[in-house]
């Protein structure tokens, strides 16, 4: 009998009222996702509700009774303030960053569930690809032939276009998205160097990346892809000092946070002509508008922070959220925690 199956017994076989829970969610109502992960939690024994509500105070109504939540959307202290009866809230992506009042919610036994190992391979798919059409002006090149520009050579923009065999990517963050990066990057033929402090040595050895400074990383990559979480320590980590280290040649990918990278130097640096290109599927303020600085530049491809979107993700991020919740409220650990002292005081096996 598989976990998933264990679960959904213990919950089916619980006493009293079957437990509640509500999903805020923008899926489209019936979508196969959406009904997949409805599926999971009525298997379990629970009422399930979904609500498309936006505004703040329509959303704490709608949970005001749920012992389960999943959500996707931003998550303020007020409403971690509000919880009376929660005892597990699952997100449907790996950033907590959208979350405020952590630790509200583990003061009051809130187990907070996270959806890593979902996303890493979609993600690092999604920021070679940039990489790829950053390297050799793929949008340029569409629009040229669209226009009539045929014979080679004759698109605007063109000109230069890198080799990535032996060409040098550096990494910032070599977690399990980072990695898959890297080793998409040496299949390639490119030479991967990367920076992260918390990521032990031989993690470097047995992917067979060079372990490097930030300063290193930017000073001599021809490409450098940015895999880190936000925090205070990463907010604008690519600020207008970091910006000027990298070389003219060098292209930009960042597939994290918007605020990893101080948007107004980026702008400066790839209207200057300090940075060769930056492929980005997430920005500062999202969305942005057709007349934000970026969307006038043809050195950079954007994409609208779309980099997780895949067929069998999509359908595995709605699932994997039912079955951590439909867990906690049948009394085991869930997979994936981002508060785990509050498991210390839970009888959770």
């Amino acid at each position: 009998m598989t976990t998933s199956e264990q679960d959904e017994k213990a919950v089916a076989g619980a006493g009293g009222q079957p437990p509640k829970v509500v999903i805020v969610d923008t899926w489209a109502a019936g979508s196969p996702a959406s009904a997949d992960a409805v599926g999971v939690l009525e298997r379990a024994g629970c009422r399930v509700e979904v609500t498309s509500a936006r505004a703040e105070d329509d959303v704490i109504s709608a949970v005001r009774d749920a012992d389960g939540i999943i959500f996707t959307g931003r998550i303020s202290r007020r409403f971690m303030e509000s919880l009376t009866r929660c005892r597990v809230l699952a997100r449907t992506s790996i950033g907590m960053d959208a979350v405020d009042g952590i630790d509200v919610a583990t003061a009051k036994g809130v187990v907070l569930c996270n959806m890593p190992l979902v996303i890493e391979e979609d993600v690092a798919d999604h920021a070679m690809a940039l990489l790829f059409a950053c390297a050799r002006r793929i949008h340029l090149q569409d629009r040229g032939v669209r226009d009539g520009a045929w014979p080679r050579g004759s698109v605007p923009g063109t000109d230069g276009i890198p080799r990535l065999y032996d060409s040098s990517l550096g990494i910032v963050g070599l977690g399990n998205i980072g990695r898959a990066v890297a080793r998409r990057a040496k299949g390639f033929g490119m030479r991967v160097r990367a920076a992260d402090p918390y990521v032990p040595v031989e993690t470097f050895e047995r992917l067979g990346v060079r372990r490097a400074s930030l300063v290193e990383v930017l000073q001599d990559s021809d490409f450098v892809s940015l895999h880190v979480p936000l925090s205070d320590e990463t907010r604008h980590l690519i600020g207008d000092r970091e910006l000027r280290l990298m070389p003219a040649r060098t292209m930009l990918v960042n597939t994290s946070r918007g605020a990893v990278v101080d948007e107004a130097a980026l702008v400066a640096a790839l209207q200057e002509g300090r940075l060769a290109g930056a492929g980005l599927d997430v920005m500062e303020q999202e969305p942005i508008g057709a007349d934000h600085p970026l969307c006038g530049l043809d050195n950079v491809v954007l994409t609208p922070h779309s980099a997780s979107r895949a067929a069998v993700t999509d359908r595995e991020r709605h699932i994997r959220p039912a079955q951590e919740v439909a867990a906690v409220l049948a009394g085991h650990r869930p997979r994936a925690v981002w508060n785990p002292e509050v498991l210390d005081g839970l009888q959770l096996r």
